[in-house]
């Protein structure tokens, strides 16, 4: 009698195991929200050489600092020209530089040659740019800090975007995290451009110590709440650049922990708006610590953590090169994440326009007979200009140029009917900032009628050097 009782335990025991799944009683993963739809809890990869923290020390704990307040991201064209600049071949030289230069652990001579080659490439940029140097758990590294001031005297909020760039000894670290280190250093390019002016302070920061346990950045971020920053968030790109198929390159997972999920909102917010650049899926990653947005949580920072929607095969190995990273989903990465930054930051341009052109030409004429106009305009920045000439008939010379400011340029046009025509011209500068319209009136008879004061005018307009006396004595 035990016998068959033990029995039929364990066949009733099996069938819930077994059976009650395909009928309809599925065990559930956990689930976390994706503002729209539920998704699987995404877990990140942990630094290589750091010990996970007991489960005990992972607490979201939300902070007492005040998120800035941010208005809903709108499309903006300064910031499209920013992010239209983000291109694969810049991307891959800097990417093979870097991973040019071997493994980099940190303390290693290549992980120093590689904080040396981000230092310079700031310092080309014309930015302010220095080493951070630190000490923690035997290690003695440097992280290396750029940074273009905001110019809104009234705000201290500072917006950083970061990555690190050591790697494990096993290999060049093309994905981790070389991709999210050439991200910063693109980052910094397209900012650093001199027609690019922002309300709140940027800073771009390579850190080194992270596979270690997060060493560089963890003393970074204790250094900067000690001496009060304001750091309203941060955007941290680790592994950034893995895709094999279609799915993969058009998803992106974003981690935050509770007080960051303003900064998460925003950049799905931005995601929305810029779609048509960045072609991306975001996919809500709730809470990780294994990267270096977690040395910012620890201090009451608001972050974020970018990471690729499938882990690379080769996370930590050999295997880990150019070869096996996806150029194309990097970039359209990187377009989100410096759009973020952008709009965060609040970028506006400060190139000045140039003046309405100056118009000068003959004021009357004969139908079917070429005639000069000469425009001439000053651009305040000194920049090359273009103009845009309507030449009141429905015919249009359409951003023509480019001319040195202050330089005329000659502009041929004939007319075909009798009238009077209102020739109008404005003119932009290199950065497509536009004057206002220069104007001035021609009128064409309709036929050809001979007169002698006409006969001289045109004599004197085709050859201008042959008769100076007569010029002169006739009072033209």
């Amino acid at each position: 009698m035990n016998m068959k009782k033990i029995a039929c335990l364990v066949i009733c025991t099996l069938m819930i195991v077994t059976v009650f799944p395909v009928v309809g009683f599925p065990i559930q993963k956990e689930e976390i929200k994706n503002l729209n739809n539920a998704q699987p809890h995404y877990k990140a990869p942990t630094p290589g050489y750091a010990p996970i923290p007991p489960s005990d020390t992972l607490i979201d704990v939300p902070t007492v600092r005040e998120h800035p307040e941010k208005t809903a991201a709108t499309m903006d064209d300064t910031v499209i020209s920013m992010i239209e600049q983000v291109d694969v071949s810049i991307y891959l030289r800097y990417l093979d530089n870097l991973t040019a230069l071997g493994p980099r652990p940190t303390g290693s001579s290549a992980c120093v040659a590689s904080a040396a080659y981000i230092y310079n490439q700031f310092e080309s940029m014309g930015l302010a740019v220095r080493y951070h140097n630190w000490n923690s758990a035997g290690y003695s590294s440097a992280n290396i800090e750029a940074t273009i001031n905001g110019t809104d005297e009234s705000s201290d909020e500072i917006y950083i975007i970061c990555a690190h760039y050591d790697t494990v000894s096993a290999g060049p670290g093309a994905d981790d995290d070389t991709s999210g280190t050439v991200a910063v250093i693109m980052a910094a390019l397209i900012m650093s451009q001199h027609q690019f002016k922002f309300n709140h302070t940027i800073k771009f920061v390579a850190f080194s110590g992270e596979e270690q346990g997060l060493l560089g950045s963890g003393v970074y971020a204790a250094d900067a709440a000690a001496e009060g920053w304001d750091i309203a968030g941060v955007l941290n790109a680790d592994m950034i650049s893995y895709a094999i198929t279609t799915n993969d390159g058009n998803n992106l997972i974003v981690f935050e922990d509770t007080d960051s999920e303003w900064l998460y909102t925003y950049t799905l917010d931005i995601n929305t708006e810029y779609a048509d650049y960045t072609h991306l899926t975001l996919h809500h990653g709730s809470y990780t610590w294994g990267s270096d947005h977690n040395s910012f949580w620890d201090e009451g920072y608001d972050a974020l953590f970018y990471f690729e929607y499938t882990e690379t095969p080769y996370y930590h190995t050999s295997g880990d090169t150019i070869a096996h990273i996806n150029k194309t989903y990097a970039v359209k990465n990187i377009r989100l994440i410096l759009a973020t930054l952008a709009e965060l930051s609040e970028v506006r341009f400060l190139s000045n326009p140039p003046a309405a052109p100056v118009l000068t030409g003959p004021t009357s004429g004969v139908i079917n007979q070429a005639y000069t106009l000469s425009v001439v305009t000053t651009e305040p920045d000194g920049e090359d200009v273009y103009y845009f000439i309507e030449w009141g008939d429905s015919q249009a010379d359409e951003w023509v140029g480019p001319y040195n400011s202050g330089v005329t340029a000659e502009i041929t046009h004939q007319w075909d009917k009798k009238g009077t025509y209102t020739i109008m011209a404005k003119a932009k500068d290199i950065y497509g900032m536009e004057s206002g319209w220069g104007t001035i009136n021609v009128v064409m008879p309709t036929e050809y009628t001979f007169s002698f004061n006409v006969f001289l005018q045109h004599l004197f307009e085709r050859f201008p050097h042959m008769f100076p006396i007569l010029r002169h004595l006739i009072g033209y």
